[in-house]
């Protein structure tokens, strides 16, 4: 399926230029565009659309978490499937904020028209003198997703889900485990009861496997059902699978062990 960039005229945070005068190119100016540290996500819609948001943080406090005329974004486009920045109960594509500080937390508002798979990702990181953590947080299951390393995936029910995404810079829980070694954020609750885990690791375009007991087979298929990928005697309980061969968006993987069979539907980009 080919994917359709959604952009924002403002995206470029032009906006944000500290004047009454928007177009001024004053020196103090331009060095206060320059030090706006900026945080990109990108939201993949259940069509295979893309839509971008962005969060700025500014020096010295320039913006609030409300409102702040040339600062924020309001969503003007009205699509079925569609995440936002939610302040003060409006959309925003893009929100300015305050310095940055690792103990906040931004809601998002998702509405969904088409049920199916969504995936929230980290776009880039500027400005930032040594990277930061970003993490998607599920309020509905208390999990944090690393998204440096790991795109968030969910199969979403339609409809409108507020109070429940937030974009956050630290792990506020006991609820869930993060393996840097791995680069996989599980959920302890999830574990206890799924005894095999499969992701797709965005950085090093990997499958990852992770279970309870020795992994006998693995199977990749296109959603047409054609089969892309088998390998047998595999006899680990983790293993990774590098997919240059993986040319389609979404597929499955197919997990034979001693307990049965997992079946996953993974989003590859």
């Amino acid at each position: 399926m080919n994917k359709q960039t959604y952009l924002c005229l403002m995206l470029l945070f032009t906006s944000t230029l500290m004047s009454a005068n928007p177009f001024s190119k004053n020196t103090a100016t331009a060095m206060a565009y320059s030090d706006i540290q900026r945080v990109r996500i990108d939201f993949t819609m259940p069509t295979g659309y893309i839509k971008h948001l962005l969060l700025g943080f500014t020096p010295n406090n320039a913006a609030s978490d409300g409102v702040d005329y040339g600062y924020d974004a309001l969503s003007l486009d009205n699509f079925p499937n569609d995440l936002n920045w939610i302040i003060e109960d409006e959309n925003y594509v893009i929100q300015g904020v305050g310095a940055f500080q690792d103990n906040k937390q931004y809601p998002l508002s998702m509405f969904i028209s088409n049920a199916g798979d969504i995936s929230i990702a980290l776009d880039t990181l500027e400005n930032f003198d040594s990277d930061i953590d970003v993490f998607l947080f599920d309020a509905l299951y208390n999990t944090y997703t690393l998204l440096n390393d790991l795109d968030f995936q969910e199969n979403v029910d339609q409809g409108t889900h507020l109070d429940r995404y937030f974009i956050a810079f630290k792990n506020n829980t006991n609820g869930s485990v993060y393996n840097s070694s791995s680069d996989v954020q599980l959920s302890i609750n999830e574990n206890d009861t799924q005894e095999t885990s499969v992701s797709f690791l965005r950085k090093s375009k990997e499958i990852y496997i992770t279970s309870n007991q020795n992994i006998s087979k693995l199977e990749v298929y296109d959603l047409l059902g054609k089969r892309l990928f088998k390998q047998e005697n595999i006899q680990a309980k983790t293993w990774r699978l590098s997919t240059p061969f993986i040319k389609q968006n979404y597929g499955i993987v197919r997990v034979y062990n001693n307990q049965g069979i997992t079946n996953k539907k993974l989003l590859f980009h």
